[in-house]
């Protein structure tokens, strides 16, 4: 059995074997004694195959099934209560995991965050802050890789949804923060070095129109439990119109 610390690091890849060796060489670097990770191989051409000696990783193997479901596949698999998301092409600190599962123990109802760049030196004396679901409906700015959670949060939030045109994360987190005693943190220090060179990100970019007409229907569906300020919605008129993301 896991310690109660144990967290197990989750990613999804579809053909993208340029970063598994760097990927790899990540994790082991940053699992505890304690730890797992859970790598599910969304369809690759060439099958993903595991380093010689997979120690505490676990490899999943299915047709093409989407990133959403994907997620779903990993994390109903992990047998820890503690979930961490990582990219194929981000590079999680020495010290993720451990700050993230401190924080995680003594707040179960949080999604826990870092910052996905390095920003001015936090407040020792609160490093984390609290991010309003309002705030996400206005524009999203946390980054999915350096997320980490309690099993139970996306059990009672049904996961992540892979009916919706494209994999928008804010739909699992909005989902998430509509669960009684939830709330949304983000460390103020970088825990993940992201990738963010357009020309060797692994994931292709979604296409506008189909990225737009996704957060248009997560934020119809969180409007009301949101309940956002009416000057906020003005940001729907941007997007509607296409202004941004």
């Amino acid at each position: 059995m896991t310690k109660d610390d144990a967290i197990t690091v989750i990613t999804t890849v579809r053909d993208g074997d340029a970063f598994l060796d760097g990927y790899f060489a990540n994790l082991y670097k940053i699992l505890r004694p304690q730890d797992r990770a859970i790598l599910v191989d969304d369809g690759s051409v060439n099958p993903v195959m595991l380093p010689d000696q997979p120690t505490r990783i676990k490899l999943i193997c299915s047709s093409p099934i989407g990133r959403g479901a994907a997620l779903n596949l990993a994390i109903s698999n992990a047998t820890t209560r503690l979930i961490a998301i990582q990219d194929i092409d981000d590079v999680s600190h020495p010290d993720r995991l451990s700050i993230q599962t401190a924080f995680l123990m003594d707040h179960p109802n949080a999604l826990a965050f870092a910052t996905g760049q390095e920003t001015a030196t936090p407040n020792a004396r609160n490093p984390w802050h609290q991010i309003p679901a309002t705030r996400l409906y206005r524009s999203n700015p946390l980054h999915h890789s350096s997320l980490a959670f309690h099993r139970d949060i996306w059990e009672m939030a049904n996961g992540y949804d892979p009916a919706l045109p494209c994999c928008i994360d804010l739909d699992f987190y909005l989902r998430a923060a509509s669960l009684p005693m939830t709330s949304i943190w983000q460390f103020r220090r970088q825990l993940i070095t992201r990738n963010t060179n357009p020309a060797t990100r692994h994931f292709a970019s979604i296409p506008d129109p189909v990225y737009q007409e996704t957060l248009r229907i997560v934020l119809a569906r969180h409007r009301l439990a949101i309940a956002p300020p009416h000057w906020i919605r003005i940001f729907d008129l941007k997007r509607l119109s296409g202004i941004g993301r």
